[in-house]
């Protein structure tokens, strides 16, 4: 039987390494909210599609938001690191650009493993008690500014604080639109 002992000795050593006491006993873990991931929100499959159908105003948006040597790379340029990154140039950048190049930049982004890390980090960052920052850092306004009370110190943490983060950035979109409508009213009864 030394298989068997060979694999009681490696629970054992997972388990002293992890510390964990779920590892020990699963009915000990406190049960948490499942919530999706921003990696599984925001698949290549659904994000390019986005990018296809954008006008340039957009597109350009998008672009601004992005290290000016993506933009500079895509022209082929020498020397990036003689370039000034300031937005006059990222602007310059993006008008050499034709409309088909922007739009694989994007798609390279979307599509980088890069990006989907990124994603990935943002989702434990906030999972892992960082929402008060991380919503404040982007200017995404989250019921009581991330924490669990209102004026409290613990932060949400788990599913609950990516459907937070969400649903503040969801909140601050349709804000943005009912702003846009509302100042576009205005205009036409001026």
């Amino acid at each position: 039987m030394p298989t068997n002992d060979a694999a009681t000795a490696v629970q054992n050593f997972l388990r002293s390494m992890q510390g964990n006491q779920a590892l020990q006993d699963p009915q000990a873990q406190p049960e948490q909210k499942l919530f999706t991931t921003l990696p599984d929100l925001l698949p290549s499959s659904t994000t390019i599609p986005v990018i296809e159908s954008a006008d340039e105003t957009y597109i350009n948006h998008l672009l601004q938001q992005l290290p000016l040597e993506l933009l500079l790379l895509a022209q082929e340029v020498d020397d990036v690191s003689s370039v000034e990154p300031n937005s006059e140039t990222t602007e310059a950048a993006i008008q050499a650009l034709s409309m088909d190049q922007k739009k694989d930049i994007l798609r390279k982004v979307l599509r980088s493993p890069q990006f989907h890390q990124s994603l990935t980090s943002l989702t434990h960052a906030i999972r892992d008690g960082g929402l008060p920052s991380i919503s404040d850092a982007l200017g995404v306004p989250v019921e009581n500014g991330g924490y669990i009370k209102k004026g409290g110190s613990v932060p949400l943490g788990g599913g609950d604080a990516v459907e937070a983060f969400l649903n503040g950035i969801k909140g601050a979109v349709e804000k943005e639109k009912k702003d846009k409508q509302d100042g576009e009213g205005k205009m036409d009864t001026d």
